[in-house]
């Protein structure tokens, strides 16, 4: 009968937790390794949590968390590092069977602890990380079998000769794995083996995603729909109160609650059990981030990234529903269930969205794929307007670098501030007014496409610089000879067209005016650059 095992008094696990929070990376580990009883501190923890924080040390320097955690945790282990897009992967689960097992030959604490590991793997795990290692040749059917490799080996009750399609630490993670299964239970090692050779690798698979799903769904992992389903328009009803929280421990890693924030702040003033509560429920809310977005859950970046995206969802439907009140705040907190939180500040991101799509709807901003605004604009209501809204960082330039390169060379990411938020709602301004000049003006609905299509100030210079060359105001590219000339003719712009454009009508000015300066070295005769075709068309020489 196994020992039964040693639980942390609440108040020393309080006191863990706290310190786990506060440290980073392998102090973490210190300070478990360092505790009064460390088995048990390990496993009182949530095994997602500890799995992040195996990743973050790495898996070797770790060795000693995963033989310290429970068979359960285990199996989560596998769950979250072996799985790609619903598929196993064997030989990303071989590492982790080979720590779990390290020096169980040589100590019985250590043994036993692999033992129960092993006994509570599923055996449809067991099945898929033999089957991708193993060839088998069935002694009855074949006495004498062809081998083409050199690592192989009889089975003790002599059904099989095995070779091994592993090699290095893989090989010795699967050779120990296999002389334990036989030396816990021949018979049973021989009927998976046999499986092997007669049972369908894919009903198995799916059979080992159900228990997966199960486990993870308890440590408040959703379903890919109910993921989905946090990203939606907030209904108009009144929320629902909350279902249970997920049945998982208190963690250290995800949720830990500070004091510099409005939710921060409105949950400090929650019950500490409610308080509790909400931290497993933003824990959910990150989860369906993961899930929804993908997200490799070894990718601790990425992982970091999405609590980030779910906290700060969860601030922009907080500051919706209760304003800079921060009693107002604590109300709601205590009476609105997270997802909806959740929703509304989505929600938010969701009404730029669809300014975005009306915006290239109605033809003056380009296209996803080919915006006619300048950087960091056009990139921004690109950004906007994909599937899921992203924030454009490159708004965050300097007004002096738009319409450059650099403006427009960011990534998109998730929204993680209310300024973001803020920020975007003043570039779809401008851009809006840009793209309502543009039509005006004659500028849009080109037939360019792709990122290097030219972009409205472009249009726009080249346009001025044909009328001021005694043509009609139209983006015709000039012809090279022409540049001098039309560097003369731009030396200096003020259009009253623009002028009645606001605010977007001085930024385009603003442009306008960057690209004719880097025209002006041409005025004097100068040898023409690349930086100055880009400031207009110019026509091409053939």
């Amino acid at each position: 009968m196994a020992k039964e095992e040693k639980a942390l008094a609440p108040e020393e696990l309080a006191r863990a937790r706290a310190a786990l929070a506060a440290a980073q990376g392998k102090r973490r580990l210190d300070l478990v390794l360092e505790a009064r009883d460390p088995q048990a501190l390990v496993r009182a923890l949530p095994a997602d949590e500890l799995y992040f924080t195996i990743r973050d040390v790495g898996l070797g320097d770790a060795a000693l968390l995963v033989q310290l955690a429970s068979p359960e945790q285990f199996k989560t282990f596998l769950d979250l590092d072996a799985w790609r897009g619903g598929a196993f992967e064997p030989r990303r689960a071989l590492p982790w069977l080979r720590i779990a097992r390290a020096g169980a030959h040589l100590d019985p604490k250590a043994a036993a602890r692999w033992a129960r590991k092993l006994d509570a793997l599923d055996r449809e795990v067991l099945y898929l990380v033999l089957r991708d290692a193993l060839r088998l040749h069935d002694l009855e059917e074949d006495p004498d079998p062809e081998l083409v490799s050199d690592r192989f080996m009889r089975t003790p009750e002599g059904r099989f000769v095995i070779e091994f399609e592993v090699e290095g630490t893989e090989y010795l993670a699967v050779r120990g794995l296999l002389d334990d299964l036989y030396a816990r239970d021949a018979f049973q090692a021989t009927r998976l083996l046999s499986a092997i050779r007669s049972e369908l690798p894919s009903e198995l698979e799916e059979t080992a995603l159900r228990w997966r799903t199960g486990r993870l769904a308890d440590l408040g992992f959703p379903s890919l729909e109910e993921a989905l389903s946090w990203f939606a328009q907030p209904p108009r009803a009144p929320a629902h109160p909350a279902g249970p929280p997920p049945a998982r421990p208190p963690g250290f890693l995800l949720a830990r609650l500070g004091a510099g924030s409005p939710l921060d702040a409105a949950a400090a003033a929650l019950p500490a059990g409610e308080r509790d509560v909400l931290e497993r429920e933003i824990v959910a809310a990150a989860n369906a981030v993961l899930v929804a977005d993908a997200v490799d859950p070894s990718d601790l970046d990425a992982v970091r990234g999405a609590f980030a995206a779910a906290r700060a969802m969860l601030e922009l439907g907080l500051a919706r529903l209760a304003g800079a009140d921060p009693d107002r705040a604590a109300q709601v907190l205590a009476e609105t269930p997270v997802k909806r939180l959740f929703q509304e500040g989505f929600g938010r991101v969701l009404e730029l969205k669809w300014r975005a799509e009306r915006l290239l709807a109605g033809g003056g901003a380009g296209t996803r794929a080919a915006p006619l605004l300048d950087a960091p604009l056009g990139e921004a209501v690109a950004a906007l307007a994909a599937k899921r809204p992203r924030y454009f960082p490159g708004l965050e330039a300097p007004r002096d670098e738009w319409g450059t390169l650099s403006a427009g060379g960011h990534e998109p990411r998730r929204f993680l501030a209310a300024a973001e938020l803020d920020r975007t709602v003043a570039a779809l301004g401008l851009a809006e007014g840009l793209a309502g000049l543009a039509q005006a003006l004659g500028l849009a609905g080109g037939n360019a496409e792709g990122p290097l299509a030219p972009r409205l100030s472009t249009l726009y210079l080249t346009a001025l610089a044909n009328e001021r060359l005694g043509r009609a105001f139209r983006p015709d590219p000039l012809a090279r000879a022409e540049l001098p000339a039309a560097a003369r003719a731009l030396a200096a712009i003020d259009d009253p067209r623009l002028a009645s454009g606001g605010e977007a009508g001085a930024l385009l000015l603003e442009l306008a005016r960057a690209g004719a300066a880097e025209l002006a070295p041409l005025a004097e005769g100068g040898a023409a650059r690349p930086e100055h075709l880009s400031a207009v068309l110019v026509r091409d020489p053939s």
